[in-house]
């Protein structure tokens, strides 16, 4: 199977953001995350829009089979969620990062308020410390042919809803951080997009209450195929 993952931030007033795309790159390269390799993780930080959309170009010409997209930084709503990728205030729409390749997973960690631009997501350093340093080939190869189990579909997470705020805190991405911590809380066997999904709703939903005293509702759309047709976020073997 052909893969590349895409991770892209807005740094700008957002130091945080960095530490999101470490956080998720380390997952992605661990057993949990599917023992992704090096080179197929590209790290985009404040990029121009033609850089990136270069980089989009060249990822639909490669022909990988599954394609991750997150995004963590600025963002808004109009027609759709518009995400600001650099302290220029250049601006793509999510529509533009998707249909990379027939399976794609794009998870967005960023404000889609109307219209107006909120700070986001924050990470923690060294929150997935367990890449592993010797590749398990076996695991990276059951991870493959699950995903590629999976019928073609283009999955999207939100970290909050249409007309929301997403929030940071000294630990990192609120959502971001609930939502790794469910893929890495797995029984033996596979963790599903939705499942990790679903359980990171509730504790967001929490704080969001409690200690913002805002609203943060998770959002997602994804498709209402067989389980054993989703997408995994994450095994356990």
């Amino acid at each position: 199977m052909k893969r590349k993952a895409l991770l892209i931030a807005n740094t700008n007033g957002l130091q945080g953001t960095k530490k999101d795309l470490l956080k998720f790159s380390s997952f992605l390269k661990s057993d949990f995350g599917g023992v992704w390799f090096d080179e197929e993780i590209e790290q985009l930080y404040d990029p121009s829009l033609l850089g990136l959309y270069v980089k989009l170009n060249t990822l639909k010409k490669e022909g990988n089979d599954y394609t991750i997209v997150f995004f963590s930084g600025h963002g808004g709503q109009l027609r759709e969620t518009v995400l600001e990728i650099n302290g220029n205030g250049d601006q793509i729409n999510e529509s533009e990062l998707k249909g990379l390749s027939p399976r794609q997973l794009s998870i967005f960690d960023c404000c889609r308020a109307y219209p107006q631009h909120i700070q986001d997501s924050v990470t923690s350093e060294a929150y997935f410390s367990r890449a592993q340093k010797s590749i398990n080939y076996h695991v990276r190869e059951l991870y493959s042919n699950r995903i590629m189990q999976a019928i073609p579909q283009q999955a999207c997470l939100y970290s909050c809803s249409i007309g929301e705020s997403s929030y940071d805190t000294a630990d990192g991405a609120v959502y971001f951080g609930n939502f790794l911590k469910s893929a890495m809380n797995t029984s033996p066997g596979y963790k599903l997009v939705g499942n990790a999904h679903i359980e990171a709703i509730p504790p967001t939903v929490e704080y969001s209450k409690n200690q913002k005293g805002g609203l943060q509702n998770p959002d997602s759309s994804l498709p209402k195929c067989l389980s054993q047709q989703q997408l995994i976020i994450s095994i356990n073997q």
